[in-house]
């Protein structure tokens, strides 16, 4: 099922019935709010929303929201087989089975791709075309870059990192960048602007979903999200040269903005409210960013811009965030070498990084507790919650998470806090005022962690009281007797 680029992924998606198009919708809060809505009180699985004829703007210049929000279009996406259960954890088990055999593709170089089918430069730019959604009530302007990949080359090694950062429209060839304290890709801005050199990068929206994918999960510094992208889907991603950058490009990507950062140029970004459900940089206010000046626009004719649409939960990009940094987190222990993880997830409810649980099937003593010590920190400056449950508890089942801690976790004895953990200005529970000090002076922001051992006391878990639960026989033997009545009923 392997796709090229991002446009035919989608067609897969709408002849499986995932697609939903909507007309007539105002990009000014109308398209997040319906999204927002769709995403927190609609049916489940949620189908990609494909806004066209949106008022202002040319037909066929399209957003869609809702990318990869159902386990099919993931499956899809990630080239993980359809056969079999669509439920998380079995789902999460065949990606971890497809990812044992991964090898990295480099890139494929090609002399031009779809994304050129029209290329805006000098007085012809102008990013104020695409239907960029105002996507809150509270928000301080229309954000380009939400569902995005911006691309950076690391200025003393060539590597070109991938990261999902977000982007806020200034004007017709301007644009705000924010990236947050910790992240690669701020890392390799800050290297840049020490030195007082101008920074080449690239906001590529609408790319193969591998690739966006790729760019979710927290890989290895020095490590292409391009070639981690070929080896999911075991072919090449194609390029092309920016012509303005000479960065790599996605050729089949819908829109890529290309420009420049220069050091201590910042401009007022935000608010926004963003993946942990707050406003949570400094509220209201906005905050001083880098500004990205646009040197050339290229995208496909009757482009699709791809949006999240963040919120407190669920948002309408849950499903592929929790599952590919659920995935890396089972990385890391693997990595580790610690044995018996039976599933591992990252709750919507935590913004998909704060609140993780680990299910083991436990086999010596503190077993547990170093599961939960491991992954609390495999989530870089976001962790928080680190939850360990046994191998008969679905890790993504938040009612059976709390039910274990509830009933197996003694706090005197459970709970572990780590204090002088990595944080940033992302955290919602860091004072503004604190957060204020980040800038002018530079001053550093730590967080604490706290590991909860849910699991059956080691010592005397065989003897742990039995579960009251049917059968996983006898639920079979009525799931056949009454099958007809299940049918109506589930």
């Amino acid at each position: 099922m392997v796709y090229k680029g991002f446009r035919e992924w989608l067609q897969l998606v709408e002849n499986d019935g995932g697609v939903k198009h909507i007309s007539g919708v105002d990009w000014n809060l109308e398209m997040g709010g319906i999204a927002e809505i769709v995403a927190r009180e609609g049916k489940k699985p949620m189908p990609a929303l494909l806004f066209d004829d949106i008022p202002g703007y040319p037909r066929g210049f399209r957003t869609l929201c809702g990318l990869m929000n159902s386990p099919r279009s993931l499956a899809m996406a990630l080239d993980i087989p359809l056969e079999g259960s669509m439920e998380l954890m079995p789902l999460l088990q065949r990606w971890r089975a497809k990812m044992r055999s991964h090898h990295s593709v480099a890139p494929k170089v090609v002399s031009s791709g779809p994304v050129q089918e029209n290329v805006l430069s000098g007085e012809h730019i102008d990013v104020t075309i695409f239907p960029s959604p105002k996507v809150h009530e509270l928000d301080g302007g229309r954000y380009i870059g939400t569902a995005c990949a911006i691309i950076q080359k690391d200025p003393d090694t060539g590597w070109v990192n991938l990261g999902v950062y977000r982007s806020m429209v200034i004007d017709r060839n301007r644009v705000a960048l924010h990236i947050l304290e910790g992240q690669d890709g701020r890392m390799i801005m800050d290297k840049y602007f020490e030195r007082k050199q101008a920074m080449p990068v690239a906001i590529a929206i609408g790319v193969d979903p591998a690739l966006w994918a790729a760019a979710l999960v927290k890989l290895p510094w020095g490590t292409s999200e391009f070639d981690y992208a070929g080896g999911i889907k075991g072919e090449p991603i194609e390029v092309i040269k920016g012509p303005y950058t000479g960065l790599p490009l996605p050729a089949h990507a819908e829109i890529i903005i290309e420009g420049e950062c220069i050091p201590g140029e910042l401009i007022d970004e935000g608010p926004f409210g963003e993946w942990q459900g707050y406003y949570a940089n400094l509220g209201l206010k906005p905050v001083p960013e880098p500004v990205v000046r646009v040197k050339t626009v290229l995208h496909r004719n009757n482009p699709i811009l791809t949006c999240a649409t963040p919120a407190a939960p669920p948002k309408d990009y849950s499903l592929p965030v929790c599952f590919v940094r659920s995935g890396g987190v089972w990385d890391t222990l693997e990595a580790a070498r610690v044995p018996g993880v039976k599933g591992v997830w990252n709750h919507d409810e935590g913004g998909s990084w704060y609140f993780t649980t680990v299910s083991i099937q436990q086999m010596y003593a503190g077993h547990s507790k170093q599961a939960g010590l491991i992954a609390s920190q495999a989530t870089g400056a976001f962790g928080r919650y680190t939850v360990v449950v046994d191998e008969d508890i679905d890790p993504s089942d938040l009612s059976q998470v709390i039910w274990a801690v509830s009933t197996r976790s003694i706090p005197e004895r459970s709970l572990q806090i780590l204090p002088r953990c990595p944080s940033n200005s992302a955290d919602p529970t860091i004072s503004p005022e604190e957060k204020a000090k980040v800038k002018v002076p530079p001053k550093p922001l730590f967080g604490s962690r706290c590991v909860i051992d849910a699991c059956r006391p080691f010592e005397w878990r065989k003897e742990f009281y039995p579960v009251t639960r049917i059968s996983p026989e006898y639920r079979e033997q009525l799931m056949k007797k009454f099958e007809g009545l299940f049918k109506e009923l589930l």
